[in-house]
């Protein structure tokens, strides 16, 4: 039999894994994923708002043989981010930011982290070659890692996991090597639970596991390049600035989340800045120095100014 194209040890990529540092991890085989016609009905009807990234390469999103033709396995890792005591007491006032933008961007810190894997394995099995796909790729990460056995899509459309509740990072790596033994997709848990679709405040959790982004609280205070948020969606941010925890923080499952062991991912001072409003005296220079290497400079400094004038209406 050829070594290069034997099954590999399931194990000893666990293994590989476990010394990089990530938390939990799950090998899937690689197949074509279902639901096409859904996704493309959501994309129809308007949902992604102006997103429309989201509606490309639709193929490679469905079939990874499409995006990385000698796929045979999806290895798929989270990373916990919920933060310590320590980060959650230096929280400032009175605007908001979802907790996954609390330290250094979750895209490099994964991506270097899927890369050591990538290099480990290549000294294990020479020949093994792989695909790093981190939120920006067409795929869907969120259906692997449920695939891979990580957890599940809640009905608030992220993943829910019974190891560390909403507060998972994902990120996977598709090789070309067949593995000889796969996890067990994750069951949904959610059962009758309504939770996350009670609190949203803007009513963008229309239905279960269906989302309108044009009433979303993070798209506007993140993705949307709007000069102004409308009234409708101003009035109910709840003080966020940038993106949004409540429909996350309200999950059951939370009675299992921890903090997080990842040094990148601790609290940074420069939050301060939104959460206290400051961030609007800065420069756009100031800016882009204190955030080069944070989800905070998605939006760019306009966007946050934006952000903190339609939520400073709406403080009591």
């Amino acid at each position: 039999m050829n070594p290069t194209k034997s099954p590999i040890s399931a194990d000893v990529v666990k293994t590989v894994i476990e010394k990089i540092g990530i938390d939990v991890s799950g090998i899937a085989k690689t197949e074509p994923v279902s639901g096409s016609q859904d996704y493309l009905s959501w994309l129809d009807n308007g949902y992604a708002a102006e997103m429309n990234y989201l509606g490309r390469n639709i193929e490679k999103r469905f079939n990874p043989e499409k995006l990385f033709k000698e796929a045979k396995a999806i290895i798929v890792v989270g990373l916990n981010y919920y933060p310590t005591e320590r980060d959650i007491n230096h929280r400032g006032s009175p605007y908001n930011v979802a907790r996954y933008a609390w330290g250094r961007d979750y895209h490099d810190i994964l991506r270097q982290k899927l890369e050591n894997i990538r290099n480990e394995l290549e000294k294990i099995y020479p020949g093994i070659r792989g695909l790093i796909c981190v939120d920006t790729a067409p795929f869907l990460d969120k259906q692997w890692a449920q695939k891979a056995g990580l957890g599940w899509q809640g009905k608030h459309t992220n993943l829910v996991s019974r190891q560390f509740g909403s507060w998972l990072f994902i990120g996977s790596l598709i090789i070309n090597r067949e593995v000889d033994k796969y996890d067990k997709p994750e069951t949904n848990h959610c059962g009758r639970c309504t939770a996350c679709l009670d609190i949203c405040p803007t009513g963008a959790l229309m239905a279960p596991h269906r989302i309108d982004a044009a009433r979303c609280i993070s798209y506007w205070t993140i993705e949307s390049k709007a000069e102004k948020i409308p009234d409708n969606i101003a009035k109910d941010l709840n003080g966020y600035v940038f993106g949004c925890d409540i429909c996350l923080e309200v999950c059951p499952f939370n009675k299992f989340q921890k903090a997080h062991h990842t040094k990148e991912l601790s609290r940074r001072k420069e939050i301060n800045l939104l959460e206290n409003g400051d961030v609007i005296n800065l420069t756009e220079e100031q800016f882009k120095k204190a955030f080069s290497d944070s989800p905070i400079s998605r939006p760019k400094l306009a966007g946050i100014k934006r952000n903190i004038e339609a939520a400073a209406k709406n403080i009591s």
